[in-house]
């Protein structure tokens, strides 16, 4: 069996959060991030996004008395799998440390509160 090669330059950091990705006419879809990076995401959604897409991307982070709203990401779509979409974003998303402090925040919350996250 061939080893499966990775393309990535950057680390992915696998865990479930609210995605909305919005188009050049303001439509809206909403998804849902399988896997982030500083270069892109895996994003579960049921709309059939056009390869080679702008879109505008809002990445929702939810804490027990507050919420933080990363904005005005841009992506492309570049890969289409069954259930998601890949995007590569166009310059490389400076807030992802807050995405591992926030999985780690989701690690202590007690189970009925956790989100899927690996």
């Amino acid at each position: 069996m061939t080893p499966k090669i990775e393309n990535r330059e950057t680390t992915r950091l696998n865990f479930q959060t609210e995605v909305i990705l919005s188009d050049k006419r303001q439509a809206h879809y909403k998804g849902k991030i399988v896997n982030l990076s500083a270069s892109g995401a895996l994003i579960e959604i049921e709309d059939n996004l056009p390869l080679g897409e702008k879109y505008s991307v809002t990445i929702k982070l939810k804490g027990d008395t507050s919420n933080i709203r990363i904005e005005s990401l841009v992506a492309s779509v570049v890969r289409h799998t069954p259930c998601c979409v890949a995007v590569q974003f166009a310059a490389p998303m400076e807030w992802l440390t807050i995405f591992y402090i926030y999985r780690q925040k989701l690690k202590g919350l007690p189970p009925k509160n956790k989100l899927a996250i690996d």
